[in-house]
């Protein structure tokens, strides 16, 4: 596979001799909130880590009384989050922005999909998924996110494309579980590239000696809607046929009825929801993300808690594409993890939350809803979501979790605690507030200076090669 790293300038340095340490660290000084399922705030508080791994988290006093000789580095009172997790994205659609269409402005979701993005990923090439890619994770380090799970599709450069983006969320520094969505319509050969696509980096990065910490697999599905019987028969057989090791850590990634035209193409296919198709096959299991959930019903979603299947909500695009507002509190009063993601909207996490606090009330016209359960589901699920696909815990602050962090240049006026936290966060933090991101006890950006990329070149280098992919859509 050509590499392409050599694209944008090397990164400094001081990258690679300061922040691969394994000496203990302390982080104190700071206001540390924890995240998780059962999140904790210290006001006084410190993170001790070393090399990749948190090795705990608690009062300074405390932490510093455990770890007496570990290297200590004043947070001036910063608060402290876990790294952010972007639960559902797509790099490949970043060179869209600013781009003309040439047909009439799409009026529905079916022609967003046919008059713009089924054109812009037959018109990627390698180096063009490498730089979405590239221009993607410029903005996650940015605003503190540092664990993607993307949803790759390039039906002109499927062989090896996951590889590809692999290249370039290593280079950045931020953690990826990847997958290549496999469709119909590309004809039976591209379902085919796509399904080995899949296999071949499932088996990469789970078939390992020693599995690489900083990626995650899994098996991607565009939604039911493109997809034959034929097609999703053999994607559950293949992942059936692999190795025991990477099996069990395989799970399928896909749109479930983000339009009405999911819905209505399954009962007119088979006469069954869009669920209970995808669940006759075994594609929906408890390692898997079904993405949006728009439009299912009440016995879809008693399927869905029943099968223990993740789902991933992306309100900033539901609402640019005009397909409506998925009733997320009803999944999770069923006991549903609902995390978020920004379907490739943006990378940034603050962003989606404050939709995702605001849209609720206005749909439901109740404004005492979704106040904690942003943060449950920004933290708490989007954790267990994600670490489903890595060894240890991302997106939450625990012994033995990854050592992911955002530093938020926060001054609380009033009062905070893990209580009101939320109001905190969605009427006094944004993503201009993030100082340091730091992804596997790697400083990733500090002070607001990106470490791990040279930002100006990346942007640069998108600049020079986007005129290339305009011409082809």
């Amino acid at each position: 596979m050509m590499s392409f790293l050599g694209t944008i300038r090397a990164i400094p340095s001081t990258f690679s001799t300061r922040f691969l340490s394994q000496t203990k660290k302390i982080l104190r000084n700071a206001r540390v909130y924890t995240g998780g399922e059962k999140p904790e705030y210290f006001e006084h508080g410190a993170v001790c880590y070393e090399g990749d791994t948190v090795l705990d988290v608690g009062e300074e006093e405390e932490i510093i009384k455990k770890f007496p000789d570990a290297e200590k580095k004043d947070m001036k009172n910063k608060l402290i989050f876990p790294g952010f997790v972007c639960a559902h994205a797509h790099f490949y659609g970043a060179f869209s922005r600013g781009m003309a269409l040439k047909d009439d402005p799409p009026s529905n979701f079916l022609e967003v999909l046919e008059r713009l993005w089924w054109r812009l990923d037959l018109a990627l090439q390698p180096r063009d998924n490498y730089l979405s890619a590239m221009m993607c994770l410029v903005q996650a380090v940015r605003c503190g996110t540092t664990t993607i799970v993307d949803h790759h599709a390039s039906p002109n450069a499927i062989e090896g494309s996951l590889d590809v983006l692999a290249e370039a969320t290593k280079a950045a520094g931020v953690r990826a579980c990847l997958a290549y969505e496999v469709t119909d319509r590309n004809g039976l050969h591209g379902a085919e590239k796509g399904i080995d696509e899949n296999l071949r980096f499932l088996e990469r990065v789970y078939g390992a000696e020693n599995p690489d910490p900083m990626l995650g697999a899994s098996f991607g599905l565009h939604a039911a809607f493109t997809l034959s019987d034929d097609t999703l028969r053999t994607c559950a057989r293949r992942v059936e046929g692999l190795d025991d090791r990477v099996r069990e850590k395989a799970g399928f990634h896909i749109h479930v009825s983000e339009d009405k035209t999911d819905s209505i193409d399954s009962m007119r296919r088979s006469g069954k929801t869009t669920v209970e198709r995808l669940a006759d096959f075994g594609i929906l299991t408890s390692r898997s993300i079904a993405g949006h959930c728009v439009f299912v019903t009440e016995k879809e979603v008693e399927m869905l808690k029943s099968l223990n299947v993740k789902i991933v909500h992306n309100p900033q695009s539901n609402m640019n594409n005009g397909v409506g507002v998925s009733d997320v509190l009803a999944l999770l009063k069923k006991g549903i993890p609902v995390g978020l993601g920004t379907d490739g909207m943006t990378m940034d996490m603050f962003a989606e939350s404050k939709v995702n606090y605001l849209i609720h009330k206005l749909n439901r016209r109740d404004p005492r809803v979704m106040g904690s359960e942003t943060l449950d589901m920004l933290f708490g699920n989007n954790s267990l979501i994600a670490s489903m696909f890595f060894p240890k815990k991302v997106g939450v602050l625990e012994k033995g979790s990854f050592a992911d962090m955002a530093v938020i240049a926060y001054d609380p006026p009033t009062f905070l605690c893990a209580g009101n936290m939320p109001w905190h966060m969605q009427f006094g933090m944004s993503s201009y507030m993030v100082e340091s991101t730091i992804s596997g006890g790697k400083w990733i950006m500090e002070d607001g200076v990106i470490k791990s990329l040279d930002t100006a070149n990346v942007m640069e280098e998108c600049r020079k090669h986007y005129p290339g992919i305009w011409e082809r859509f």
